[in-house]
C-alpha cells in the first residue's frame, strides 16, 4: 500500500505503481524515507518532503552534482507548491549511526576534506554568479542570526550568546577573508554517512548552503567521541591528511565552525524547528552550553 504522502505524485511517478514492498527509514512531519523494492527486484530510497524540506533534488541539480561531489544518483524528481519527492540509488543498507566503528568515523574525516578541497576548486569553474549567490551564507548573515536569538523569546538576552557576540565578529571576518568558499553540508553526522566498500558516502544534503566554516567536522569530531571513543585529535589527523594545512589553524576553524554550525542550528529551532520536531526542545540546553564552550576556547 503506498503511504499517503506520495498518493498525490502516482500520475507523475508511474515507478510508485510498481512498488512491491515499502520499508520505513525514517517518519518526521515534514520528511518521510523508504526504502522500496520494486516488482523487478531492484531497491531504492524514496523521499518526500513538505516545505522547506521539498528543496533537496534543488541543492542536488544545482551544487552537490556540478561541484563533483560523492553522492547517490538521482533518479526521478517531482515538486508541487508545498512538497516534493524525489527516488534515487540505494546507495548502502548501514550508516555509521547503526555500525559506528572508528576506522569508518576517521575515513568520513578525510572524505569531508576531500568534498570540501573539490567544492572549493570547483565553486567559481563551475556555478553560476546566480546560483552561488542563492545558496551563500555570508558572514553578516550568521550576524544577524545570532541578533534574531538575542531578541528571541526563548534566547532573549542569554548569557553565552551575549558574550559570543563581543569576540564572534572578528573571527568570522577573518575567517571569510581568508578560507576559500566550499560547500558546507549541516548534517554531516553518523545518521547521514552511508557505509560502502569504498569508503563513506554523504547524503541527505536537503539544508547544505556554500560558506567557509568547518561546522560538519565539528559535529563529525563530536559524535565520533561520544560513539566510538575516537579522539579529538585523531579525527582532526585524519582530516589533516587531506586537507593542507597545520593543527593550529584546523584548531581555530573548529570553533569557529562549531559557532557556525550552533548558531544557525539554533535558530532554526527557535524559529519553528522545535514544532517540526518535538523532541529537539531538549536538544536546546545543550547546544547552549556547546556555545559557552566555544565562547571560553575563544576568549
Amino acid at each position: 500500500m503506498i503511504p499517503t504522502c506520495f498518493s498525490d505524485y502516482c500520475y507523475k511517478i508511474p515507478l510508485l505503481n510498481e512498488v512491491a514492498e515499502w520499508s520505513l527509514l525514517r517518519k518526521w512531519t515534514l520528511s518521510e524515507v523508504y526504502r522500496i523494492k520494486l516488482t523487478t527486484g531492484e531497491s531504492r530510497i524514496i523521499k518526500w518532503g513538505g516545505r522547506e524540506m521539498a528543496g533537496e533534488a534543488g541543492i542536488y541539480r544545482d551544487l552537490v552534482l556540478p561541484l563533483q561531489i560523492k553522492a547517490p544518483q538521482i533518479f526521478e524528481y517531482v515538486q508541487f507548491k508545498d512538497s516534493g519527492v524525489m527516488i534515487m540509488e540505494d546507495a548502502g543498507k548501514e550508516n555509521l549511526e547503526e555500525n559506528p566503528q572508528p576506522a569508518y568515523f576517521l575515513e568520513a574525516a578525510r572524505e569531508l576534506a576531500r568534498l570540501r578541497t573539490k567544492a572549493a576548486s570547483n565553486l567559481e569553474k563551475t556555478l553560476p554568479k546566480k546560483i552561488i549567490n542563492t545558496y551563500s551564507v555570508s558572514a553578516k548573515k550568521f550576524l544577524d542570526l545570532l541578533d534574531d536569538l538575542l531578541k528571541s523569546k526563548k534566547l532573549a538576552e542569554n548569557k553565552a550568546l551575549f558574550n559570543v557576540k563581543a569576540v564572534f565578529p572578528r573571527h568570522l571576518e577573518k575567517l571569510y577573508q581568508t578560507v576559500p568558499a566550499t560547500i558546507v553540508h549541516h548534517d554531516y553526522h553518523a545518521k547521514n554517512l552511508l557505509i560502502q566498500d569504498n569508503g563513506v558516502m554523504p547524503i541527505d544534503w536537503s539544508i547544505s548552503y556554500l560558506s567557509p566554516h568547518l561546522g560538519d567536522l565539528y559535529c563529525l569530531i563530536g559524535e565520533a567521541q561520544a560513539w566510538s571513543q575516537v579522539s579529538k585529535e585523531d579525527m582532526a589527523s585524519a582530516y589533516l591528511e587531506i586537507a593542507a594545512f597545520d593543527m593550529d589553524h584546523l584548531d581555530w576553524e573548529l570553533r569557529i565552525g562549531g559557532l557556525c554550525w550552533l548558531i544557525k542550528t539554533l535558530h532554526w529551532l527557535v524559529y519553528g524547528g522545535t514544532e517540526i520536531i518535538p523532541e529537539s526542545e531538549t536538544w536546546i540546553p545543550d547546544l547552549l552550553q556547546e556555545v559557552e564552550n566555544l565562547y571560553h576556547e575563544m576568549a
